[in-house]
């Protein structure tokens, strides 16, 4: 990974965070969620979050034992390329398709909602355009850009989470574990996909200014199963558990039930809104981190426009790539999400044992090294 230029506050980083992978909780973690467990899909979720703190804390420690040039710098300085490029590769491997999905997705939802009669073609080149000057703006500007964005994100959630009080039932909430314990132990591993993916908070450390503390990332993941528990409750409250688990957006449709008094209604451009900055600030950053990875040259924050371009011109011969949607949703149900979760928990303790390994010969050159 390129030797970077120490930019941003952990505060910034954050944002970026919660814009990105809260679009995966909220978006299209839920509905798997959902056909996995149903009404007991949110209980997973509340189990998952003691889990998620348990690799939080490794996560921690991984970035407090870090260089100031970050983890993937210290592992190729120590252990040389091949080393390196073993651990580095699956994390670009999963940047990649992790933006696809998040591209199809949203291509999917706006062709079925706001964009019926517009061409597929045109739509994925402009998005692709957006993404791409984002990329190329750099890190930095997508911080700026995460902290004018995120907070209208923020206020329209709560504004839908009040505002559709009044239809919410808590009593579809209950029994639990009709369907016995392995609903729960599914739900289990769907919301670890979600709230593991704050490993790559490991890849955003060389950036930051200061210590990330371990007080910031609890606070993070916390928001995170936030974003999952709550659109998720709301959906089975409002819904019940069966209708919601039929939805493929239930945190959309939400949006489409809303009304205040006799008047206001149809205000789920909103939702476009939010699924828009979660979309581009992700996309921009993945490719932006996977780049970054064959970028070795100093050059502030900034890719090789040549590098992105190249990149996203890859990206772009992907999109065409003909993909039932069916075969898609199932992709990423069957296969994508649990891979996720497996490649999370994999990479975590893989990362956290090198820096172990990096500690002892530490300890053990500094020995050898006393007099006498």
């Amino acid at each position: 990974m390129q030797n970077v230029t120490k930019i941003l506050i952990p505060r910034q980083l954050f944002m970026m965070l919660i814009l990105s992978t809260g679009l995966l909780n909220h978006v299209i973690l839920i509905p798997n969620l959902l056909n996995a467990a149903g009404r007991d899909s949110w209980l997973g979720v509340l189990i998952a979050y003691p889990i998620g703190l348990v690799f939080l804390w490794l996560v921690y420690f991984i970035t407090k034992n870090c260089s100031d040039k970050g983890f993937f710098a210290m592992v190729e300085k120590r252990f040389g390329k091949f080393v390196s490029a073993l651990i580095s590769m699956p994390v670009v491997v999963y940047l990649f398709l992790s933006a696809y999905v998040t591209f199809r997705d949203l291509m999917i939802w706006l062709n079925a909602y706001f964009l019926a009669d517009a061409s597929v073609t045109m739509i994925n080149l402009i998005m692709i355009l957006v993404c791409c000057v984002v990329t190329l703006g750099g890190i930095k500007y997508m911080a700026i850009s995460s902290g004018f964005l995120l907070p209208l994100v923020m206020i329209f959630g709560i504004f839908i989470a009040i505002t559709n009080t009044s239809i919410k039932d808590p009593s579809l909430l209950f029994p639990l574990f009709s369907e016995g314990y392995t609903p729960v132990i599914e739900a289990i591993i769907y919301s670890l996909s979600g709230l593991l993916e704050i490993y790559l908070i490991v890849l955003l450390q060389p950036y930051s200014q200061s210590p990330i503390k371990f007080r910031h990332l609890f606070i993070l993941i916390t928001l995170l199963m936030g974003l999952i528990l709550g659109p998720l409750t709301a959906a089975i409250m409002e819904f019940g558990p069966v209708e919601s688990a039929n939805f493929r957006y239930p945190a959309y449709e939400q949006w489409r039930v809303l009304n205040i008094g006799d008047y206001i209604s149809h205000m789920d451009f909103f939702a476009l809104y939010q699924w828009l900055s979660g979309a581009i600030i992700r996309i921009g950053l993945f490719i932006y981190l996977a780049a970054a990875f064959f970028t070795k040259k100093k050059k502030q924050y900034k890719l090789n426009p040549i590098l992105v371009v190249g990149i996203y011109l890859i990206f772009f011969g992907v999109t065409w790539i003909e993909v039932e949607t069916f075969y898609f949703y199932e992709f990423i149900y069957r296969y994508f999400l649990p891979a996720c979760m497996a490649f999370f928990l994999f990479q975590i303790l893989i990362s956290a044992l090198l820096i172990i390994v990096m500690r002892k010969r530490e300890d053990s050159n500094g020995k050898h090294n006393q007099p006498g």
